[in-house]
């Protein structure tokens, strides 16, 4: 873990029971004690890592700001899986005796709460509280993957980026924008090249505008509602790129015509073969 400590983590100390009630609103009055005098609490500036990939399984909880959950695949390709906040917990498996899966990299400077996986596991056997606590923010990090892969198959980069960019309008479209227009491609799962061409469509249909080096500005936030949930008669069978530098079309996801004129033709070419 690379972290700071600041003159201002006495009071993000002194805030962590009422994060962890927020968090775990089941778990018991000795449980939340025991995570308090178990905390290692520290404020991460922009751009370090709070937990990394392939390190000892830890459980953080964010006390505040933005964080985002990013997975590095074998060939070095980036994905960004989630963002969290305030009373989130960024690991994906705490409780798991396993490496971590994803990096968890603050966005803007974020306060946070670092346990060891052995120390959560302890308490979530002897609090069923907690452990469905910590059950129902696993399940809503799954929930988040799962949105993702399904726009990751079956929408083209057009949607993807509308997608995006409405869900997290809040964090691009700000005066102080949390995101840029760097973060895009790995929230997307496309190139920059194929990213790039996406926003000069949306500018053209004057729903987002370039602003400077790395903004945006949301021009029409319908109209962008309207991409994303394909009902913009945009077509959505055409060419997509997927998170690993592949380009296919909609129709080619699915595999079952191919398999089904693969087992029509068999008969015809073994009679050729007899």
């Amino acid at each position: 873990m690379d972290g700071r400590l600041t003159p201002a983590i006495s009071a993000w100390a002194a805030a962590l029971p009422d994060v962890i009630a927020e968090a775990f609103p089941h778990s018991g009055t000795e449980t939340r004690q025991a995570l308090v005098g178990a905390a290692g609490v520290r404020v991460f500036r922009a751009g370090r890592s709070i937990l990394e990939q392939g390190d000892e399984t830890s459980l953080a909880l964010i006390l505040d700001g933005h964080v985002a959950v990013r997975r590095t695949t074998v060939d070095g390709r980036q994905l960004i899986m989630r963002i969290v906040g305030r009373g989130e917990i960024v690991s994906i498996l705490p409780l798991a005796s396993r490496p971590a899966s994803a990096d968890a990299v603050a966005l803007t400077p974020s306060p946070a709460a670092v346990w060891r996986g052995s120390e959560v596991r302890t308490l979530a056997t002897t609090d069923p509280g907690f452990a469905v606590d910590i059950l129902d923010q696993v399940l809503a990090t799954f929930e988040d993957v799962v949105g993702r892969l399904d726009g990751l198959l079956y929408q083209n980069a057009l949607r993807r980026v509308a997608r995006v960019l409405l869900q997290h309008s809040e964090l691009f479209f700000a005066e102080r924008p949390v995101l840029t227009r760097a973060h895009l491609p790995i929230l997307v799962g496309t190139s920059r090249e194929m990213t790039g061409r996406v926003l000069r469509v949306l500018e053209a249909q004057e729903l987002v505008s370039r602003v400077g080096r790395t903004r945006l500005r949301l021009l029409d936030p319908a109209g962008l509602a309207a991409v994303a949930a394909g009902s913009d008669g945009s077509p959505d069978g055409g060419e997509s790129e997927s998170p690993f530098g592949l380009t296919h079309s909609a129709a080619s996801i699915n595999p079952l015509p191919t398999i089904v004129r693969l087992a029509r033709s068999a008969p015809v070419a073994r009679q050729r073969a007899g």
